[in-house]
């Protein structure tokens, strides 16, 4: 994990609220094309409209996030879902801890 990386991810605040969003990802986005957001992961589209931005640019946060470990993507069928990945997201904050 590099913590430059996942610190510079973390200074914006449309992503760092997706990343709270996809904590409850069932309470913040509905499920679409058959597709659960916990078990699946949820899709730029529903992400947009959570942020209220374009897809274009919902896109770009969350490869800078998936880019700093923070998100993991698969691809399903035409949709790049997203997940959280608990395990990196508590290594952040624990270095975070560790080196403040």
């Amino acid at each position: 994990m590099d913590l430059d990386l996942a610190l510079k991810a973390l200074d914006n605040a449309h992503r760092r609220a997706v990343l709270s969003a996809m904590r409850d990802p069932r309470r913040h986005f509905n499920a679409s094309a058959g597709l659960d957001p916990v078990t699946d992961g949820v899709c730029v589209l529903q992400i947009s409209e959570l942020l209220g931005v374009n897809q274009s640019t919902a896109s770009t946060y969350m490869s800078i996030l998936r880019d700093a470990g923070l998100v993991k993507a698969a691809r399903v069928g035409k949709y790049t879902l997203y997940k959280r990945d608990e395990q990196a997201v508590a290594a952040v904050a624990s270095a975070i801890i560790r080196v403040l």
